[in-house]
């Protein structure tokens, strides 16, 4: 089933937002949540997951929680389970149409779904373990520049890609008295635990746990991360032949980080 979906705009300033940017693929469980496969066959790709902390008038405090592929799934649970599930934000008809110039930029749907090219794709042991999340609104929280006029490239076909999300995020909105546990394995084997807000911090603090899967140094130059992706993608349980891959191929100024490496998500067709 596919993600559930929601017209009311995520909290870009939620007591807790998670954020998604590198190679990872996010879908819908069967718990009416998201796994999140962590691409971990790239050489040049590294994991980090990182708890940023945002106190009023301080700057914010970064806490590096992992270093390395997942050995053990990556758990992020709000707690008491709120039993909302994961929604996606939308606003607009369907179908998503990426050149109409009234689109709401956190529209989740500028996300690359490659369920959409390839249908039944999965990713396979090559981006797993997996990090979970049980509730909150998926959105697009950086979009790429309509500058750098991308194409979706599938041997002599072009199809323009005008604009797609670079990071995603989920932004959750506690309950009262509520929070977010993560829980993870550290390369010892021991596990560990930390809950969401922190007693100490003062009350207006906000909280972004990141999953970055990037190279350790942002390389401007033009590079395809589609490319990386059917390394990990299969369709009942076979690798998708060459011929039918696709990639990106951009023909705009390509002097910039706006070229990311930008998660993809596996969302299935609805009914």
């Amino acid at each position: 089933m596919p993600f559930s979906t929601t017209t009311n705009a995520p909290a870009t300033n939620a007591k807790v937002t998670v954020k998604f940017a590198g190679l990872m693929l996010l879908k819908p469980n069967g718990n009416n949540g998201c796994d999140i496969g962590i691409h971990r066959l790239s050489e040049t790709h590294a994991l980090q997951v990182i708890l940023i902390v945002s106190k009023p008038d301080r700057p914010p405090g970064l806490i590096r929680l992992v270093t390395g592929p997942l050995t053990q799934p990556f758990a992020i649970n709000v707690t008491p389970d709120p039993g909302t599930g994961i929604k996606t934000f939308i606003r607009g008809p369907e179908p998503f149409d990426r050149s109409r110039t009234n689109n709401n930029e956190l529209d989740f749907r500028w996300a690359i779904n490659m369920q959409q090219l390839h249908e039944g794709a999965d990713f396979n042991g090559g981006a797993r373990p997996v990090a979970t999340l049980n509730a909150g609104t998926l959105y697009t929280s950086n979009l790429t520049l309509i500058e750098l006029t991308p194409e979706l490239v599938n041997g002599t076909t072009r199809t323009a890609l005008p604009r797609f999300s670079a990071d995603l995020a989920a932004a959750i909105d506690l309950p009262v008295a509520g929070t977010v546990e993560l829980s993870w394995t550290v390369e010892s084997g021991e596990r560990r635990t930390l809950s969401l807000p922190r007693p100490n911090d003062p009350p207006r603090t906000t909280y972004t746990v990141t999953l970055l899967n990037d190279p350790p140094i942002v390389n401007a130059l033009s590079h395809d991360e589609l490319t990386q992706y059917y390394q990990v993608l299969e369709v009942a349980g076979q690798r998708i032949p060459a011929e039918k891959q696709f990639r990106i191929a951009y023909n705009g100024d390509t002097n910039t980080d706006e070229i990311p490496c930008m998660p993809v998500i596996l969302n299935p067709r609805g009914n």
